[in-house]
């Protein structure tokens, strides 16, 4: 089974979020299970060669290709372009402020458009592909007659490549929208939009879709509901629904790389380290003495949002620092409003903030927090939680997508975290509050319990190898019966 795996970003090359971090850790886990498989991604740098032009928005563009060395046992091949991945265009993910997604629109259809010749040249079995930046490439497929099975993993559904049928007039993709079979798979639900969804199309022309924790799987099956602030499909579940109903639409948990061994051993090292990087944070509040909570992430609604919103004439932030004998440390970086928000709150004795991405300071707080504070709007599967209970860090999630796949509540046997949900927006504030108030009784009361929650944690394993044979005998093995 030969798989052409097909990415925006892959690390240790190029990495924007979670996606190059699946694409840098699941082939090698593939390849170690028997799969051939070769990765695919942009490179994002100077390129003074050409293989082969391609003929795009009426022009005839010159693409490099460039086999690099192995990650992990697996062959990677860049694509070079001046025009699309270079200068200002030499980084994964443009911020196109007049025309959201244009910039990225346009480069990653010509992306798509450069892997046709790739597949005809290296004639996989499997054509597997990230998100909806390579949506256009099943479409070029289906129009060109290729025959390769189809395969789509979903890391975030809030990102659906959506534009103006107006704006897209002359280009290329417009032959996909224009075309008789093809264009109604491309055309966006909200037909008031007048829009076309790359999202879409690479959903309707999968033979497999997948996500990232089957939670989420179930969730993106389901309509929006603001009211409770779920997310659902955002306007694509009538298709998402299909999908599960037909069978081809599944949810893997994401693997994590762990740097220590689950041992007891391993455990009493860790504990000794976090007690080193908690007297280091702790020294920055009024109490050093406090239950410290952790957050790092991204100052946007997804990871940041509840925290912002307003309950009983406060913001919930603001209800957790009023908790006698709780410390806030945070590391963030987003939007402008957030972040001017976030100072504001770090006035306080008990919270501190970095508002800057601080690798060295990131990996403080995970390691030395006493609490990790993940209380996502949605979370596809989710990394930090991992990595923090990888820290003895026991999180603390809302209960969504794979937050519910990766953490178990304290108070089950072998927990590992802290949780909260709620059938209404009130409920939900109310009860992140309320898991704060509960961790930090464990955290003071119940010492030997929380200690328990701790090594739960450590121990709790998310393999590769284990995501790597779930791959292959439910999104690989059902193409071929």
């Amino acid at each position: 089974m030969k798989v052409l795996y097909i990415t925006a970003e892959c690390k240790p090359f190029s990495k924007a979020g979670g996606v190059g971090d699946v694409a840098g850790e699941l082939p090698p886990a593939l390849k170690a299970q028997g799969i051939d498989i070769e990765i695919v991604t942009p490179w994002y740098g100077q390129s003074r060669f050409d293989d082969f032009t391609v003929d795009f928005n009426n022009q005839t563009e010159s693409v490099g290709i460039i086999s690099r060395p192995e990650v992990g046992g697996v062959p990677v091949n860049f694509v070079k372009n001046a025009h699309y991945f270079e200068g200002a265009y030499g980084t994964p993910y443009i911020h196109s402020p007049d025309i959201p997604f244009r910039d990225d629109i346009l480069r990653f259809s010509f992306f798509s458009e450069a892997c046709l010749h790739l597949i005809e040249r290296k004639k996989p079995d499997i054509v597997h592909i990230n998100d909806w930046l390579l949506g256009y490439l099943f479409g070029r497929m289906e129009m060109e007659g290729f025959r390769q099975k189809r395969v789509l993993t979903v890391h975030n559904i809030g990102y659906q490549g959506t534009i103006s049928r107006d704006v897209i007039r002359g280009w290329s993709i417009e032959a996909i929208a224009e075309h008789k079979t093809i264009g109604p798979l491309f055309v966006d639900p909200r037909s008031e939009w007048n829009s076309v969804n790359a999202l879409r199309l690479g959903l309707e022309l999968a033979e497999q879709v997948n996500t990232v924790s089957p939670t989420y799987a179930k969730e993106i099956s389901e309509p929006e509901d603001q009211s409770r602030f779920f997310e659902g499909a955002k306007g694509l579940h009538e298709i998402t629904s299909r999908l599960s109903e037909e069978g081809r639409l599944t949810g893997i948990t994401n693997g994590f790389e762990y740097s220590a061994p689950p041992t007891d051993k391993g455990f009493d090292t860790i504990i000794s380290e976090k007690a080193v990087a908690r007297a280091a944070l702790s020294a920055d509040f009024a109490d050093p003495s406090g239950m410290l909570l952790g957050f790092v992430g991204r100052a946007v609604e997804q990871k940041f949002g509840l925290l912002v919103e307003q309950w009983d004439g406060m913001s919930v932030l603001e209800h957790i620092l009023d908790i006698p004998g709780i410390n806030v440390a945070i590391v963030a970086t987003g939007l402008p409003e957030y972040e001017a928000f976030i100072r504001r709150v770090a006035t306080r004795p008990n919270c501190s903030a970095t508002l800057a991405f601080d690798r060295k300071k990131a990996t403080q707080i995970s390691l030395g927090s006493d609490v990790f504070l993940m209380p996502s709007l949605f979370e596809p599967c989710g990394i930090t939680q991992m990595e923090s209970m990888s820290c003895a860090t026991p999180p603390l999630v809302r209960w969504t997508g794979g937050l519910v796949d990766t953490v178990r509540p304290y108070s089950e046997k072998n927990g590992t975290g802290f949780g909260f949900g709620g059938d209404s927006r009130n409920a939900i504030l109310r009860n992140l509050v309320t898991a704060v108030r509960e961790a930090k009784n464990l955290f003071d009361e119940h010492p030997r319990e929380f200690s328990k929650v701790q090594r739960n944690g450590f121990k709790q394993r998310f393999l590769w190898s284990e995501a790597a044979a779930r791959y292959i005998s439910k999104v690989y093995a059902p193409l071929f019966p």
